[in-house]
């Protein structure tokens, strides 16, 4: 028997193993049973205690080669088998899997969806996050919220459930319906303290025209995180000159700079202070600093057009090298958890499926320094 599965196995792995010869004549038309050799081996290879854990790693290392279609064959006819409840939950997550690797997302919610209400009971911690993984896939942030509210555990997954509220609340700005958003992301804003329940706040009460408030959420979310300073100061700036509050902006980023230097917050800053103002020499001294260190070609580019014993052929050479050096300096975003990193800003990370843990690697640097000098 071990002798026959083995010689099955090798014909069905030819494919992947190699690259085999094929004979042109005689030409034969395909057969209608492409994976009739993955049958016989089901046929010979009858399930029972002592051959289910074979049939599980077939499954496995099909679908870890990308054969999710093999997968599922399998996993399909062990279900078909007399088998323990247990065994049979466990194949049905399995099961899952391999529709979720194919893409088929529909099948593994209703597989999961009904391991769930229809048991009465959670059958395991696996089965729920698989069926949370389709639902952030599809986007079903209302469905992903009632699985979250019905079956997880209360409080230790809050930073997940607040970003699942803001992302039911963007879907629900985007139709008109900023009643429907605020009271979701009043529920985020209960769940945690992460600064983007804030920003996404702040840009609803935008959205409605309440521009005093969306400040005061934006400087809000910098008190929860001020890492997210690249995310807010855009913004922030936009409603100040909505709203004619130059002046108090000046006031607020001199603070903000106190406790994080960031050049981003420098570059705001110098927009407000003019030649003759009292505070110039101190911020020229901090300019003339970032430049010296290399840490920002727009200061380092406000810097050389600030210079008038630089002629005009000159400082356009130095700018087409900072140009270029621009390529290496360019902020990424990394996640603090696994590493990942994106040349854009995300809220999820890809790779470990947490939210919030993406950051500016700037301005992450200033805010470990800033640490270490509070630090005895």
């Amino acid at each position: 028997m071990l002798t026959a599965v083995k010689s099955l196995w090798r014909r069905l792995t030819t494919s992947i193993n190699g690259t085999p010869r094929f004979r042109l004549d005689p030409f034969e038309p395909l057969s209608p049973q492409p994976d009739r050799e993955l049958d016989v081996l089901l046929e010979r290879l009858p399930v029972d205690a002592d051959t289910l854990e074979t049939h599980l790693a077939l499954a496995e290392l099909f679908r870890k080669r990308g054969q999710t279609d093999r997968a599922i064959r399998v996993h399909e006819t062990l279900l078909e088998s007399v088998l323990e409840r247990e065994e049979r939950n466990r194949i049905r997550v399995e099961l899952a899997q391999d529709y979720f690797s194919a893409g088929f997302l529909g099948r593994a919610e209703s597989v999961l969806e009904e391991m769930i209400l229809g048991d009465g009971e959670l059958y395991s911690a696996q089965a729920f996050r698989l069926w949370l993984t389709v639902l952030e896939r599809e986007h079903e942030w209302g469905k992903a919220i009632a699985l979250v509210r019905k079956y997880g555990d209360p409080g230790s997954g809050n930073i997940r459930l607040a970003n699942l509220y803001c992302e039911q609340a963007h879907l629900l700005k985007s139709t008109g319906d900023e009643a429907g958003a605020r009271a979701a992301l009043k529920e985020a804003r209960k769940l945690s303290n992460s600064a983007r329940t804030f920003i996404v706040s702040a840009e609803v009460e935008t959205a409605m025209g309440h521009y005093h408030r969306a400040i005061r959420l934006l400087k809000e979310a910098l008190n929860r995180d001020v890492r997210r300073i690249d995310v807010v100061l855009p913004a922030l700036k936009s409603l100040v000159r909505l709203t004619g509050g130059e002046a108090g902006l000046r006031r607020y980023l001199e603070e903000l700079y106190d406790r994080h230097p960031s050049h981003r917050v420098l570059e705001s800053l110098l927009d407000l202070v003019g030649p003759n103002d009292p505070k110039a020499d101190i911020w020229q001294k901090e300019l003339e600093d970032i430049v010296n260190s290399g840490a920002s070609f727009g200061l380092m580019q406000r810097w050389l057009e600030q210079r008038e014993d630089i002629g005009e052929r000159a400082r356009g050479v130095l700018v087409e090298s900072l140009q270029r050096l621009k390529l290496r300096l360019s902020d990424v975003y990394q996640c603090n958890h696994c590493g990942f990193e994106s040349a854009t800003m995300l809220w999820f990370c890809p790779q470990c499926e947490r939210w919030e843990t993406a950051y500016s690697r700037h301005e992450q640097r200033v805010y470990k320094n800033e640490i270490d000098i509070a630090e005895p």
